[in-house]
């Protein structure tokens, strides 16, 4: 998943990412001299789908997909098209499964934050007794430290695995035996 990376406050396209069928769309239908609208549209990848975005803590896609518009200048009425899709779903096949559990992990950490902040103190169920009592909302609330914690290394940890599998490629040598001729 080295195809694309955030470094110095710009999405940096590694050259074989291009080598992709829909990324080579993407950059040759652009025929601006500075590819500006290319590398908007593989930003707004990057930023939608790795792992290692720092928009992947809006987990509702509408609303993700809204803030990147925003972050990157496209207009609110902006919406990727089948070639964007296409280059999104090739990037988003290179997930590795521990990225594809963090997102999960978000999204359920997630879930909980909604249910905090709407819990009913004066809900009551059919027989009249409340829905939630003040030991099980203390009790939720006591996880969410550990949780978040967990959750945040987690992340750290699959920033550490990414790199180390784009610095094992980066740093890998050929052999003898790895040549075509």
């Amino acid at each position: 998943m080295r195809l694309l990376t955030y470094e110095g406050f710009k999405v940096v396209i590694a050259p074989e990412a291009l080598a992709l069928k829909p990324f080579r769309v993407l950059w040759t239908r652009d025929r601006s001299k500075n590819k500006d609208k290319a590398i908007t549209e593989i930003g707004y990848i990057y930023f939608f789908s790795d792992p290692r975005s720092e928009y992947q803590y809006i987990i509702d896609d509408d609303e993700r997909d809204a803030a990147i518009k925003e972050g990157l200048g496209l207009p609110a009425k902006w919406k990727p098209d089948k070639e964007i899709n296409a280059a999104m779903e090739l990037y988003r096949s290179f997930t590795s499964t521990a990225a594809l559990l963090l997102q999960d992990t978000r999204y359920a950490v997630d879930k909980l934050r909604t249910l905090l902040r709407d819990i009913d103190l004066t809900a009551k169920d059919k027989n009249g007794k409340p829905l939630y009592t003040l030991n099980v909302i203390t009790a939720t609330i006591k996880q969410v430290p550990a949780l978040v914690r967990d959750l945040d290394d987690a992340e750290k940890q699959l920033n550490e695995q990414l790199k180390e599998a784009g610095d094992a490629v980066g740093n890998a040598e050929m052999s003898i035996l790895d040549s075509e001729f």
